[in-house]
Order: structure tokens, then C-alpha cells, then sequence
């Protein structure tokens, strides 16, 4: 898996591809958390260009452990999926980050992962 992190005047981004484990990529999580705080930003778009989705069990063991490694209510991140097709797939991250209070939704588009990030948008229903 190869990643890139880096910010701008408004988020943390993050673009990620080559994932072709269905482990959830924890140390991935802890590395852009470190780098949210050290550059003070507390939202964070990642965009995702993956070679399957993540199952079920492991989406939520994602969701799950963000706020043991440290994300608190106030960081948000927005994932957008490169395929409608993965963006379907990781659905059910919404429904357990919402029944969880972690703040991190799929969006189709980078537009509307913006505008929810900024708090000017709805998130996706779970």
C-alpha cells in the first residue's frame, strides 16, 4: 500500500492506493492522525484508489478502533472512493461510524466530501 499525505489552506489530504489486504490499515490511520495534529488540521480527506473494498468485519474494525488510536469527535474525515462500485461497498462504514459518534463518512465525490467536512453538508444516510 503507498500513500501520500499532505496539507493545504483547509484539509489534511491523503491519497492511498495498492491496498490488496482486507487488514484495516491501522498504522495508515495512526500516521495521518500524527500528521493532522502536527499540521493542525482536523479534516481530512482521503481519497482512495483500492483494489477491493474492505469486508464487513474489517470495516468494522476500522470505525471501531479510530478512537482508540486517538481521533476524537472533532477530527472528520471524508473518504472518497476512485469507483462507484468500492464507494457501495464501504457503505456500512457510515451506518457504524454514526451508531459509533466517529466522524468519518464515504462520499462519491471530492465536491460534497468538502462541503461535509466543512460542515456546509449532510452526511451520506447511513
Amino acid at each position: 500500500m503507498q500513500y501520500h499525505i499532505e496539507a493545504d489552506e483547509e484539509f489534511l489530504r491523503v491519497s492511498v492506493s495498492g491496498r490488496d489486504t482486507d487488514r484495516p490499515p491501522s498504522e495508515l490511520c495512526r500516521a495521518v492522525l500524527a500528521e493532522s495534529r502536527k499540521r493542525g488540521r482536523k479534516r481530512i480527506l482521503i481519497e482512495l484508489d483500492q483494489q477491493f473494498p474492505l469486508s464487513p468485519t474489517s470495516q468494522f474494525q476500522l470505525v471501531t478502533n479510530l478512537p482508540k488510536i486517538g481521533f476524537t469527535p472533532e477530527e472528520r474525515i471524508a473518504l472518497v472512493h476512485r469507483t462507484p462500485e468500492a464507494q457501495d461497498a464501504n457503505q456500512f462504514i457510515n451506518l457504524l461510524a454514526k451508531n459509533h459518534g466517529v466522524m468519518v463518512r464515504n462520499f462519491p465525490g471530492v465536491a460534497h466530501a468538502k462541503a461535509w467536512l466543512r460542515g456546509e453538508a449532510d452526511a451520506p444516510a447511513a
